[in-house]
């Protein structure tokens, strides 16, 4: 695969290449062709949002060239991409969103290495921690709050009730639960995103899957209403938690599946907790939860 490099002279090739596996990195997919089925899946839900997703990876990606950063693998291009989705969520608005995504996917990389150097002082005896989407977090979280001071919206309207088959309704929840990892609200678009982590690892694509399903069942049990399921709200962060636990960061095994169920659970009790503070969510409990039980798990193993 050809990507960008510090090194390495820049190519259209390169650039669509890295630009893909960028996005595919949301996942945590090296996978240019994983990439570019999630882009397709944020365009059948809006075709500017998917624009900034795009934008957001190649400005992430040539600023942390600028200031001498590897570039390589799309790691410096997931955070600016979801920094553009997110912008487009935040505003609705072409030119306040191409600002935002523009000022923060170009900030991306310092708070990349800023989060870095931090989680580097927590004690671990097998490394330091993955910054993982925290780099998106603090910057996307900085530009909804000052949206919200400089222009406060309107009351949020009750969501109508949803009524249908629970099993088709529970499909749509946990679809859309994946899609909602980009702030989309489409089954469709999710059900792209999954065909994509499908293209770069069965095992991703099940983890997805599982995870989306476990956060959404859990969130049901736990009295969600069927707007906020349908809605992928308590889908997405689980989601991120199975693949990254399951797939990532713990030895392939049963082992590693069992954790991965057992930290998408306890996601949505996070993602709960988080609701109740004035900071944006985002994918935060995906952030913590998957932070504690390596951390734990790394205890655990001596």
């Amino acid at each position: 695969m050809t990507s960008i490099d510090t090194a390495a002279p820049v190519t259209v090739r390169g650039v669509a290449e890295n630009a893909g596996t960028g996005v595919g990195q949301i996942f945590f997919q090296e996978s240019w062709p994983a990439g570019a089925l999630i882009v397709l899946g944020i365009a059948v839900y809006s075709l500017p949002m998917a624009a900034m997703t795009v934008a957001g990876t190649l400005i992430a990606t040539a600023s942390a060239r600028l200031v001498g950063l590897p570039t390589a693998h799309g790691l410096q291009g997931y955070c600016g991409a979801l920094v553009g989705a997110a912008a487009w969520a935040t505003f609705g608005d072409p030119w306040p969103a191409a600002l935002a995504t523009a000022l923060g996917a170009a900030a991306c990389p310092a708070v990349t290495r800023a989060l870095a150097w931090l989680l580097a002082l927590v004690p671990s005896s097998a490394g330091s921690l993955s910054v993982l989407t925290a780099p998106f977090c603090v910057v996307s979280g900085i530009v909804a709050l000052l949206a919200a001071a400089i222009a406060p919206g309107s009351a949020a309207a009750v969501a109508a009730p949803v009524a249908g088959d629970p099993l088709p309704l529970l499909g749509v929840a946990v679809l859309t639960g994946v899609s909602q990892v980009v702030l989309v609200e489409s089954w469709l678009g999710g059900l792209l995103m999954l065909a994509g982590l499908f293209v770069a690892n069965w095992r991703v694509g099940v983890a997805g899957l599982v995870g989306s399903l476990l956060g959404t069942l859990t969130a049901l049990m736990a009295g969600a209403g069927a707007a906020t399921l349908t809605a992928g709200l308590a889908g997405y962060s689980p989601c991120l938690t199975a693949i990254g636990l399951a797939c990532v960061f713990l030895r392939p095994g049963p082992l590693a599946w069992v954790l991965a169920a057992v930290g998408a659970v306890a996601t949505v009790g996070v993602q709960a907790l988080l609701a109740l503070t004035p900071v944006p969510v985002y994918t935060w409990p995906f952030i913590l939860t998957t932070w504690a039980m390596l951390l734990i798990c790394r205890r655990w193993r001596g």
